[in-house]
């Protein structure tokens, strides 16, 4: 079985033969053309279904803002935080389809804790039960700012019906208002569950102004 390890290295590889990178944004850029020598169209990944259901480990989808889309690679799990890796070494971590930690772009969100003895109540949410009705809160660290507060409401929408490399699921959409009260800032994530199992199956997240929404879709779960 192909290792991660020589995985990652073809794919980068492919996705930088050609490709010079340089200036403040070179690592978002190149990020967004992992795993491909050429230029796929904005709505196109850079591998075929096929070859991304070839590949022998789980994958997620990434695009931010309207960057052409990359494929990150399942790298190491710790039991419920997912860390995914891309051609370009950018890394993210994901607990329950939230984004919990980013490596590699131009602001990274380097921590996210709850506030309260709870875990996040998106994380075990069915896409059936009620949301919490008042806010709940989170800390961030994102670049050298530590410990900004995030207060988080949600309200769950109706069921659509989505597609995914040419697969259809139907899920339950929540949308979560996010507000940092500290930066005047606030903004509005959304994600597409599945009701039987609670597996976010798209998701589009904002965790400062400075980095746009990213859009992450699970194109191959992992075997958890």
């Amino acid at each position: 079985m192909l290792s991660r390890r020589r995985l990652l290295g073809g794919l980068l590889a492919a996705g930088t033969a050609g490709c010079a990178s340089s200036g403040p944004n070179s690592t978002l850029n190149l990020f967004s053309r992992t795993i491909t020598s050429h230029s796929p169209a904005a709505d196109e990944y850079p591998l075929s279904a096929e070859r991304i259901q070839e590949i022998p480990y789980a994958t997620l989808g990434v695009r931010v803002d309207d960057q052409t889309r990359a494929v990150m690679v399942l790298a190491n799990l710790d039991g419920r935080v997912l860390q995914w890796v891309s051609a370009d070494r950018v890394i993210f971590e994901t607990e329950g389809g939230r984004l919990l930690r980013t490596r590699g772009l131009k602001r990274d969100l380097v921590d996210t804790r709850w506030r309260t003895e709870a875990p996040d109540p998106f994380v075990a949410f069915s896409g059936d039960e009620a949301l919490p009705g008042r806010g709940v809160y989170r800390e961030v660290d994102i670049g050298e700012e530590r410990a900004v507060a995030v207060e988080s409401r949600f309200q769950v929408r109706g069921t659509e019906t989505i597609t995914i490399l040419g697969q259809q699921h139907t899920v339950r959409r929540v949308d979560e208002h996010a507000i940092v009260r500290s930066w005047r800032w606030e903004t509005r994530n959304s994600f597409w569950i599945d009701p039987q199992t609670g597996r976010v199956w798209r998701s589009f997240q904002q965790y400062c102004p400075e980095i746009p929404p990213i859009e992450l879709e699970l194109l191959k779960p992992a075997a958890v």
